[in-house]
């Protein structure tokens, strides 16, 4: 097994997961978040009664930011258990 690099692989990671939570600010901030929440919910046969809260630029920002750390954390973890492992097989 090829071992990863652990920065870049947390980068990658981190700026993954910072895409996805811009691209749902984006979608709460034109109005769709909630047809596509209830879309989601229906299709797994969920029934409850959840609204998107009002567009918040600082909100948006932050879980951005906090997005992209969590991210980079799990790619870093990733990284460092792939090239544990593949140095033991």
């Amino acid at each position: 097994m090829a071992a990863l690099n652990a920065k870049q692989t947390a980068l990658s990671l981190g700026l993954t997961f910072a895409l996805f939570h811009a691209l749902w600010s984006v979608a709460v901030a034109v109005g769709f978040a909630q047809q596509w929440l209830n879309w989601k919910m229906a299709y797994h046969f969920v029934i409850m009664s959840a609204g998107i809260a009002q567009f918040s630029l600082g909100t948006a920002v932050v879980g951005v930011v906090l997005a992209f750390v969590c991210g980079a954390i799990v790619g870093g973890v990733f990284a460092g258990i792939w090239n544990w492992v593949g140095k033991r097989i």
